[in-house]
């Protein structure tokens, strides 16, 4: 039996992929080309910005696949993904700031705030599916 790919799912795709190659392809060469450039002020502000423009971009991704899913209910399990990465990311970014500033813990770059957010996707899929199990059983 073969399962038709919803256009969604593949337009999501066709964005994500180039667009987490091209901030892999950054998080690589910026240090390359600061070093290289010998990069000072604005155009060291610019390189070290590349890879957040990707980054960032995949969050768009992400809102744009919300709005082309046209069922709803898979709309909804990825919105309750993204709420739960979402209080994930933040209780993480929230516990270690104060551990920073209260119990000297070490210093933990921002740009690991939205790491911990695609981690918390796959927490947020862990929760659909112990949710989905839970009331298959109560069925």
């Amino acid at each position: 039996m073969s399962r038709r790919i919803d256009p969604a799912d593949r337009a999501y795709l066709r964005r994500f992929v180039p667009t987490m190659a091209l901030y892999v392809v950054l998080v690589w060469a910026s240090p390359f080309l600061i070093r290289a450039l010998h990069a000072e002020g604005p155009l060291l502000w610019l390189i070290a910005l590349l890879p957040a423009f990707p980054l960032s971009a995949v969050f768009w991704i992400i809102g744009r696949y919300l709005i082309d899913l046209r069922d709803e209910y898979r709309r909804m399990l990825e919105v309750r993904k993204a709420l739960v990465a979402t209080g994930f990311a933040m209780t993480l970014a929230t516990g270690w700031g104060f551990l920073e500033v209260y119990a000297h813990a070490p210093h933990v770059p921002l740009f690991f705030v939205p790491i911990a957010w695609f981690a918390g996707l796959g927490l947020g899929s862990a929760v659909n599916a112990v949710i989905e199990r839970r009331s298959e059983d109560a069925a």
